[in-house]
């Protein structure tokens, strides 16, 4: 196992994803909480030793970040290290150009 470490962008993303889905979709605290709380353990599996292909996302792909995909519409980008892995930023595939 590997350590994850989630950086500062990506946790303030999640934290405006849950607003949004309170204050906007109307969603219960609950349920945005639980949904959120999907991501992190999702985050978290990355700890295995298997890593996703790199990111097909030039932004990313230029930066030898990998890619991986959650509940097919997010998409978290990753660097490997050694000792473990940064997840570096997130973004809805939606919003992403090759």
């Amino acid at each position: 196992m590997r350590t994850v470490v989630i950086s500062d962008t990506v946790q303030a993303k999640i934290a405006n994803l849950r607003e949004y889905l309170i204050y906007e979709l109307k969603l219960s605290r609950e349920a945005a909480k639980a949904r959120t709380y999907k991501i992190d353990d999702f985050l978290l599996s990355l700890s295995n030793p298997a890593d996703y292909a790199l990111c097909r996302f030039k932004k990313w792909r230029e930066l030898a970040y990998r890619c991986a995909i959650f509940d097919k519409n997010w998409v978290f980008a990753y660097e490997v290290f050694d000792n473990g892995i940064i997840v570096r930023d997130m973004a809805h595939a939606a919003m992403l150009s090759e």
